[in-house]
């Protein structure tokens, strides 16, 4: 699956955002911005709507911006979402704001890491329409 293919539609967009106080881990900013997207996105209409049957047929493309992209874990952040044919970009942004210095937190430097996700799932039109046109939904 690609975005770019015609027969994909954008079935959602939704935004989120995350926060690393103590220790200076982008990834674990990125995987907090990432959930709080998917957290407040029911996504009833895969099964009322487009008829999906199958979980891993839908594309989810995650970008996310951070402090630092070059050190995430960019299968951490991957796996915070649940379901679907996973895409990630991870680009500089987010933000480094001065925070509280407690090493006994694991912190290095007085930073909290702020980095922000958009999540979009991508869905097949024609899949869509062909499960229309089975007939009634048997899902209830």
């Amino acid at each position: 699956m690609n975005a770019r293919d015609p027969d994909l539609k954008r079935f959602v967009v939704e935004f989120g955002m995350g926060v690393d106080q103590h220790g200076q881990d982008a990834t674990a900013a990125c995987v907090k911005a990432v959930k709080d997207a998917v957290m407040r996105s029911c996504l009833a209409g895969l099964i009322e709507v487009v008829r999906l049957r199958d979980i891993r047929d839908m594309l989810v493309e995650i970008e996310v911006a951070c402090p630092h992209p070059e050190g995430v874990n960019q299968q951490a952040i991957l796996d915070a979402v649940p379901f679907g044919q996973k895409r990630l970009s991870v680009a500089a942004g987010g933000m480094a704001a001065h925070g509280l210095f407690q090493p006994e937190l694991g912190d290095r430097t007085n930073e909290a890491y702020v980095a922000n996700a958009a999540v979009t799932v991508w869905v097949s039109a024609s899949k869509m329409l062909a499960a229309w046109q089975e007939g009634p939904d048997p899902v209830p």
